[in-house]
């Protein structure tokens, strides 16, 4: 009884997922430390706001592979929203993702998707990047009283996880093109 109460001790403990702080570097030659558990980096928040979702969903049509990024914001308390911009930061310059000049909270929270982009390794090369890979949105919201809110949300895709993704996606997408 006791080597099992210790055998399932262990085992618990490796499942335990430790906060750590971790420098990311993004456009304009900035960095910014995100606190990251496990695999996971948290929720970006201020008084205002928390981001509650980011991240990739995928499409197939007509034998092509798409994705488009989804983002979900809960006001804190409640507001009228007058816009709402989210902009791809990881590389040298930011790349609008969305604009939305006329936002609803509907059920608590705004949430909006992206254009779909072709899930290529031309289009997307960091998704078809055998390595771990951390993308950083700037996601910038206008109230109604002219307060403005900028938070910064970093969202990691791990190697494993890409490859899951693909696989999702379609036969053709599994395996990252040769280097």
């Amino acid at each position: 009884m006791r080597k099992i109460l210790c055998l399932l001790l262990l085992s618990l403990t490796g499942c335990v997922h430790r906060e750590v702080n971790e420098q990311v570097a993004f456009s304009g030659n900035r960095t910014m430390v995100f606190k990251r558990i496990g695999t996971e980096f948290v929720n970006a928040e201020n008084d205002r706001f928390v981001v509650t979702e980011s991240g990739l969903t995928t499409y197939r049509t007509n034998g092509k592979n798409f994705v488009r990024w989804q983002f979900s914001i809960r006001p804190k308390q409640p507001t009228q929203l007058v816009s709402v911009e989210v902009e791809d930061v990881t590389g040298s310059h930011p790349y609008l993702v969305i604009r939305d000049r006329d936002p609803k909270i509907e059920e608590l929270a705004w949430t909006q998707r992206g254009p779909l982009l072709r899930a290529t390794s031309t289009e997307l090369p960091w998704l078809f990047d055998p390595n771990e890979s951390t993308r950083v949105f700037r996601i910038t919201v206008t109230e109604s009283d002219g307060t403005r809110s900028t938070l910064y949300q970093a969202t990691a895709y791990t190697a494993n996880a890409k490859k899951k993704f693909r696989k999702q996606m379609g036969p053709e997408l599994q395996q990252p093109p040769p280097s």
